[in-house]
């Protein structure tokens, strides 16, 4: 499944109300396609990650930067009242501090969006920078928010 499929996935969950209808394309609910929305993230960054450590032309990577500021924007609807059941290593703080989940999802947009600019101009030093603030807001959200490995 791509990104985009996933994109257009949460633009049709995010009309519906309860988990009855938070089902997408192929017939899994709304926590499996969060999961895949932050697999996608990833391997967007890993990606990143990659071109960073090689030294390879960074402006190809622009786009993937770009998915993860798109999908920093989806998140919020992707935790609709009542999607904490089942398979999800979501924790309850999600629904009851919500306002503050959602701004961690508008700091990893923000976030994302600087490192395009930088990896856009193939400036490899903002790059870096943006790239490690973007990882720092990612794990400032999973530390609050879900469920540590055990």
């Amino acid at each position: 499944m791509t990104f985009r499929h996933i994109v257009a996935i949460a633009l049709l969950a995010g009309g519906f109300a309860g988990t009855a209808g938070l089902v997408h394309a192929q017939g899994t609910d709304i926590v499996a396609a969060r999961e895949d929305g932050m697999k996608a993230t990833a391997k967007n960054a890993k990606a990143i990650k990659t071109a960073l450590d090689a030294g390879a032309d960074l402006a190809p990577l622009t786009a993937n930067a770009q998915e993860i500021a798109a999908w920093g924007h989806k998140i919020p609807s992707m935790f609709p009242p009542g999607s904490d059941t089942g398979k999800t290593e979501a924790l309850p703080a999600v629904w009851t501090h919500k306002a503050d989940f959602d701004k961690h999802a508008g700091d990893l947009s923000a976030a994302a969006d600087k490192l395009a600019v930088a990896l856009a101009a193939n400036d490899a030093g903002a790059a870096k920078a943006a790239f490690t603030a973007t990882g720092q807001v990612c794990g400032a959200c999973h530390r609050s928010y879900r469920e540590k490995k055990k």
